[in-house]
């Protein structure tokens, strides 16, 4: 087994119905984690080191803000001590923050779509998984699966105001990974703000790095503090072949695509 330097996927649960612009029709304020007292206890809900262990067999590392590695641009330290703050694993936590939101035992009803697709397969176990965290403080959670064609149609149009719905992504740049999740502009609007916004759109017109960095950094913190998402892991892209004939491959994972670099093959001596 030949494993990539570096994580080239994360995988993160993205809650349908957050379009809060100004105006924007498509929001819906009866959407229970338009509330951030239920986002966070959507994520403080979630046993995510049982989780690596179950799932994924441990192979995998955590995801403390999606889109973001120490390889992308905008990585602050920060980001893996305020995840370790404000994700930790709380279930009692979690349901009083529902009590607040006003979802006492029972009072909120949530659907995970989940779907799988050729090397990405898992959709369907985390979301059972994640079924029996949300029950477990209270949430009546329902698991339906689905080609994965309707589930993006459903984000693309803003209709996914129902469910959440875990997805496995490729490692892109920060630009691009903000400008298609998170920005109006893009096709998945899985969390779009006025912060993120306006701050993207200073980014698109900026060259200066350190500037970059700062206004990178600050969209990745806001997702973050925010709670926009359920940010579970990272991995890597992993190869199999023939021990007996390949001895060693080095390749980056983060290139363009997730198996390159062949010309780095080398055979067993």
């Amino acid at each position: 087994r030949f494993s990539s330097s570096f994580p080239d996927e994360w995988v993160s649960v993205y809650m349908g119905g957050q379009y809060y612009l100004p105006g924007d029709p498509a929001y819906k304020k009866e959407v229970p984690w338009t509330d951030k007292r239920v986002r966070q206890a959507l994520n403080i809900a979630v046993n995510r080191d049982e989780l690596l262990k179950t799932v994924f067999a441990g192979r995998a590392t955590l995801a403390v803000v999606s889109a973001f590695t120490p390889q992308s641009e905008g990585w602050s330290p920060k980001f893996e001590s305020r995840f370790r703050e404000l994700y930790a694993y709380n279930p009692e936590k979690a349901k009083q923050l529902l009590k607040e939101a006003g979802y006492g035992p029972g009072k909120l009803n949530l659907k995970l779509w989940a779907f799988s697709e050729p090397g990405e397969s898992e959709g369907p176990a985390i979301a059972d998984a994640l079924a029996i965290y949300f029950r477990n403080v209270g949430i009546n959670a329902e698991v339906e699966v689905l080609d994965y064609a309707k589930i993006r149609a459903a984000f693309r149009k803003k209709e996914i105001h129902c469910c959440l719905y875990p997805n496995i992504i490729g490692w892109r740049p920060s630009e691009q990974a903000v400008r298609g999740a998170w920005h109006s502009k893009g096709t998945t609007h899985a969390y779009v703000h006025p912060f993120i916004e306006k701050t993207f759109d200073t980014l698109t017109n900026t060259v200066d790095q350190q500037k970059r960095n700062q206004l990178l950094e600050s969209i990745g913190t806001h997702l973050q503090e925010e709670f926009a998402d359920i940010p579970l892991f990272w991995f890597a892209n992993e190869v199999f072949a023939n021990p007996k004939v390949v001895g060693s491959w080095t390749y980056p994972g983060i290139a363009a695509g997730r198996s390159t670099h062949f010309e780095l093959i080398k055979p067993v001596e």
